[in-house]
């Protein structure tokens, strides 16, 4: 998911602005302040979600917070819940653990999450995101950094589309030769 709102009209590639969204869902004969609210705190969201030193509450009351997550400040205190997350992991604090013991007891845990990551899942060519493909078209955009690559050879979205489908890997299914 996104924040980008395309125009409607067929190959029409502009995203519209968030003033526009707002204009559009807000004057004329709409007047839909609901949608926007709702999406306006959509797009807030995912705006803190690529914040490093942002967290979402782990026992799942809907909070997040930001947090330096710097030295020894592992342990976030919801605001809403009050219940304790541990920044270091993005799980429910583990009391009477260390961050380093409990590493070391759900490392077995941890390994199995790696595999299951490697084997399901590809790195962002642009920044250190994983992302899961679970269907649909080799198109894909990174959530964090938005950057636009193939799914099966991972080029850049800008150059397959500025100089066609030959910038895809030549063993690339969607590849076809330059003419």
């Amino acid at each position: 998911m996104c924040t980008d709102v395309r125009c409607p009209e067929v190959n029409c590639l502009i995203v519209l602005s968030y003033e526009a969204i707002k204009k559009i869902l807000t004057s004329g004969g709409r007047k839909d302040v609901k949608l926007f609210e709702r999406y306006d705190r959509y797009a807030l969201q995912r705006r803190l979600e690529k914040m490093s030193e942002f967290i979402w509450c782990a026992h799942g009351c809907g909070s997040g917070q930001l947090n330096s997550g710097r030295g020894k400040n592992y342990i976030v205190k919801c605001v809403k819940c009050n219940r304790k997350t541990c920044f270091n992991h993005k799980t429910e604090w583990h009391e009477g653990l260390t961050c380093a013991e409990y590493d070391e007891i759900s490392n077995g845990e941890l390994q199995a999450t790696k595999k299951w990551i490697t084997q399901n899942s590809r790195k962002c060519p642009n920044c250190p995101y994983h992302i899961e493909k679970n269907s649909g078209c080799d198109h894909m955009t990174c959530i964090k950094c938005q950057y636009e690559f193939c799914w099966a050879c991972l080029a850049d979205y800008k150059m397959i589309r500025r100089d066609g489908n030959h910038r895809h890997d030549p063993s690339c299914k969607h590849y076809a030769q330059y003419n």
